[in-house]
């Protein structure tokens, strides 16, 4: 096998990590109806067993970054599959309430730990030329990953039960785990004497790193918001779950794709600054359009808006993940800005949705949901201008 074949190998286990690691996060909807009848959950205890994967990045996302580079990539990337495998096996063999959010939260420090790892990682084995297409890939772990397991899920649950995806899911990831463990050179913890405090401190200091995180949360929970209100636009609109099951799969695999091309263009290249600032002008004039004219749009139409949404909206997550590998303050600090990055992330899923919710439960309408997302979008275009008019300071 030639050098360039093994690079590319190496590199597709990486990125095969991040998609195995979403999946864990896109499985759980689909067995929520399941968990409901079987284990007594609650609709309040469904929203947060949704919600309490997010505790980790909310919390801890910049604090674990900081320990990557000490502990070494490598060693983070298979520490947080570990994690997903065991807390997966286990939760697949509960009947506890209390036993399922546990596992959950585990999950959820197993999904940070690769997660933050990846692009570092990717970094250090994929060839300079090569680097931009491979971190579109990565990006696109979220949508891709999720869409998977909203496909997968709800078949497994109909031909088995919940407990067989959990299981199912523990098993691709183990493959992972021993692929990465196998064929990944060892990477050795980086030697440099930098305290753990003065590694936070020089990511928070460094202005770059609160923009790529700043224009990133105005968008992730934009995304997650708008994929998390398609069940009521299928309810409205009368459609069959199983074909609601895919069009949601759909739309989520749309963003993946958005990613990968963003790579692709950026390694034809196009500048990453004119690829965030159309996606986010796509975002505006979709979020406006859909939710301002919500209850008097055909169905396809309704569904285009958020197919579209979706798949420009992987221009800006492509796009940022690739910069923070120019903009962090030092290659060391690379997992650190990606923790801001993904902390914000984590923040802004959290807190858009219910804030969502309690705007149209207040007005009555969905019409200031569109011009809160236009808004979120503008500011994310400002920053991004501001953003690109900074040198950065490594590069890839």
């Amino acid at each position: 096998m030639s050098a360039k074949v093994q690079w590319f190998a190496k590199d597709l286990l990486i990125i095969g990590a991040g998609f195995a690691a979403a999946m864990h996060i896109g499985k759980l909807p689909a067995a929520i109806p399941i968990l409901q009848a079987e284990l007594g959950l609650s609709l309040v205890q469904s929203g947060l067993l949704l919600s309490c994967i997010q505790c980790a990045g909310i919390c801890f996302a910049l604090l674990i970054g900081s320990y990557v580079s000490k502990l070494g990539l490598k060693r983070c990337v298979l520490l947080g599959l570990s994690l997903l495998t065991l807390a997966s096996i286990c939760a697949g063999l509960t009947q506890s309430v209390l036993s399922l959010f546990s596992m959950r939260i585990i999950e959820g420090f197993g999904f940070l730990l690769v997660t933050l790892s990846g692009p570092a990682l990717i970094r250090e084995l994929a060839p300079i030329q090569s680097l931009p297409a491979k971190m579109g890939l990565w990006a696109a772990y979220m949508g891709g990953g999720v869409g998977i397991a909203l496909i997968t899920a709800p078949m497994l649950i109909q031909s088995w039960s919940w407990s067989v995806v959990w299981f199912s899911y523990a098993l691709i990831t183990l493959s992972f785990l021993i692929g990465i463990a196998w064929f990944i050179p060892n990477t050795t913890p980086s030697s440099q004497a930098v305290p753990l405090k003065s590694l936070i401190k020089l990511t928070l200091q460094h202005q770059p790193a609160w923009l790529l995180a700043l224009i990133f949360g105005t968008y992730a929970g934009q995304w997650f918001a708008s994929v998390g209100f398609l069940p009521t636009i299928y309810e409205q609109n009368h459609i069959a779950p199983t074909l609601a099951g895919l069009l949601t799969a759909s739309v989520s695999i749309a963003n993946a794709v958005g990613t990968f091309i963003c790579g692709l263009l950026l390694q034809r290249g196009l500048q990453a600054k004119l690829l965030v600032i159309l996606g986010f002008v796509v975002l505006i004039a979709c979020a406006l359009l859909f939710y301002t004219a919500k209850d008097s749009l055909p169905f396809m139409l309704q569904y285009v808006l958020v197919f579209g949404f979706s798949l420009f909206g992987g221009l800006v997550a492509g796009s940022i993940f690739a910069q923070a590998l120019h903009f962090a303050p030092s290659p060391m600090a690379i997992s650190t800005t990606v923790g801001m990055i993904l902390q914000c992330s984590a923040l802004s899923q959290f807190l858009l949705p219910p804030s969502i919710a309690l705007l149209v439960s207040s007005t009555g309408t969905w019409l200031w949901v569109g011009v809160l997302m236009s808004v979120l979008s503008i500011l994310g275009i400002v920053l991004t201008q501001r953003l690109f008019a900074i040198q950065p300071k490594t590069s890839a």
